[in-house]
């Protein structure tokens, strides 16, 4: 398909600020075309390939349809640069390269955040938002480990398994991407909004939606798309029968990417929809290395485990003989989330263990 912006190849001897100014033009002609009624990510696509350009597409559209939707499209770069956010159009070099494979790519995305965030290797971690605390533990322990060994955390920022990957990744110091059901500036859960804007400021968000759209029903399950097309590898950490994570799971299997998935308790209405996927075409997680060993990456090896701030407090209530993520946060003086990724941490440097039934231990001694 020829490039949406064939001026572009003339960049070496175009000067740089006519070259800023037609990627701004054609910035705002796909989103123009995006706002239009009824044209859709597939109609969008299907004019660009037709016509060549956004511009000359967007010419083919009727004045009546065409105007308004080019005004919507100037208040929405102005939102943009309000917010400190970017447009990445289709055919752009900013654009996900890997989102091309879909389909029905968005032909525009909203962007906040670091770009870099988004580079491969990646996996995407996803699971129900009514999570329990060892799919949370686990998803933390993914997670962590996956940051640590340079490997981009892609999910959704929804409660639960979505917002423990995000979490534990920026505490490992990690790469994130959250790919949002709203707008870069709607939080959502409320609950994540501190989360949400650090991924903004150390990670990158990406939606679909304009700046200032709360989302709807059909938003979230479509985003889904995206975080799979991310992705070398889904991992669905814990999920319920009609879950999104596993919308998310199917559109991996389309594009021909794996899918993992970790076992839990057949007797939990929480993980019904991940042990069935695990009966079909998912490969097992039985430890954190799985995962690691399907991107074909070794584990990052800690050569020097240093116990201060949060960890030695939570090392210090372990001693102390606190045996519970509760316990452990009461005695640190810190929230359960956050003892929980400090434990998480400490257990994938070999310092604790879990036991079944949610009890932590001391797995060594340190002086």
């Amino acid at each position: 398909m020829r490039s949406f912006f064939p001026d572009d190849a003339m960049a070496p001897s175009t000067p740089p600020s006519t070259g800023a100014a037609v990627h701004q033009q054609a910035q705002r002609d796909v989103i123009a075309l995006r706002q239009i009624a009824g044209l859709g990510d597939v109609g969008v696509a299907r004019l660009l390939s037709l016509h060549g350009d956004a511009a000359r597409a967007l010419r083919s559209v009727s004045s009546e349809r065409r105007d308004p939707a080019t005004r919507e499209a100037d208040r929405i770069l102005a939102d943009l640069q309000r917010i400190g956010g970017e447009a990445l159009v289709a055919g752009s070099d900013r654009y996900p390269a890997r989102l091309r494979e879909l389909s029905d790519a968005p032909p525009v995305l909203y962007a906040k955040g670091t770009m870099a965030s988004a580079f491969p290797p990646a996996v995407a971690i996803v699971g129900t938002r009514a999570a329990s605390a060892y799919g949370l533990r686990v998803a933390r322990a993914i997670a962590t480990a996956c940051a640590r060994a340079g490997v981009t955390v892609v999910s959704g920022l929804a409660r639960g398994i979505d917002g423990a990957a995000h979490d534990a990744a920026l505490a490992a110091g990690g790469r994130t991407v959250a790919v949002l059901g709203t707008g870069l500036d709607v939080h959502y859960p409320r609950s994540h909004r501190t989360l949400q804007e650090r991924i903004a400021r150390d990670g990158l968000l990406l939606t679909e939606q304009r700046p200032g759209d709360s989302g709807h029903g059909g938003t979230f399950p479509r985003r889904n798309r995206i975080i799979a097309a991310l992705a070398d590898l889904t991992v669905v950490v814990e999920a319920g029968k009609g879950s999104g994570a596993l919308i998310t799971a199917d559109h991996a299997i389309e594009l021909n990417r794996t899918v993992a998935c970790v076992p839990n308790a057949i007797d939990e209405v929480s993980s019904a929809g991940s042990n069935a996927l695990l009966k079909m075409h998912a490969e097992p997680i039985l430890a954190v290395d799985d995962v690691l060993a399907l991107l074909r990456i070794d584990r990052a090896v800690s050569t020097h485990v240093a116990l201060d701030g949060d960890a030695a407090r939570c090392w210090d209530a372990l001693q102390r003989g606190a045996r519970d993520i509760d316990q452990v946060a009461a005695a640190a003086q810190l929230r359960p989330r956050e003892a929980a990724a400090v434990l998480s941490t400490l257990e994938i440097d070999g310092l604790v263990c879990f036991g079944p039934s949610g009890q932590v231990h001391p797995s060594v001694s340190v002086s």
